[in-house]
């Protein structure tokens, strides 16, 4: 996996950040309608101010998150702790 570094976004963060506006404008508004069949009365615009919201604090989040750190594993420095059975 690719991570964008701290204080910069790359495609994927943005492809991630509308998938996320998506399925939070359908999880929070269009979910009750759709487990009512009722879709009348469905406020759009609603859809839409969560659905950017959602995506823009995800991208917030990803653009001030750093990159994950590493661990590194010198196979000669490594011992193996048996477990008392």
């Amino acid at each position: 996996m690719k991570f964008s570094p701290q204080f910069w976004l790359n495609a994927q963060d943005c492809i991630k950040g509308a998938i996320m506006a998506a399925g939070g404008a359908v999880y929070a508004i269009l979910g009750p309608c759709i487990l009512k069949w009722d879709f009348i009365a469905v406020d759009w615009t609603n859809v839409w101010h969560i659905a950017l919201g959602t995506g823009l604090v995800y991208l917030f989040n990803k653009f001030f998150s750093g990159v994950p750190k590493t661990v590194e594993i010198d196979p000669q420095k490594t011992t193996v702790i048996e477990k008392p059975q």
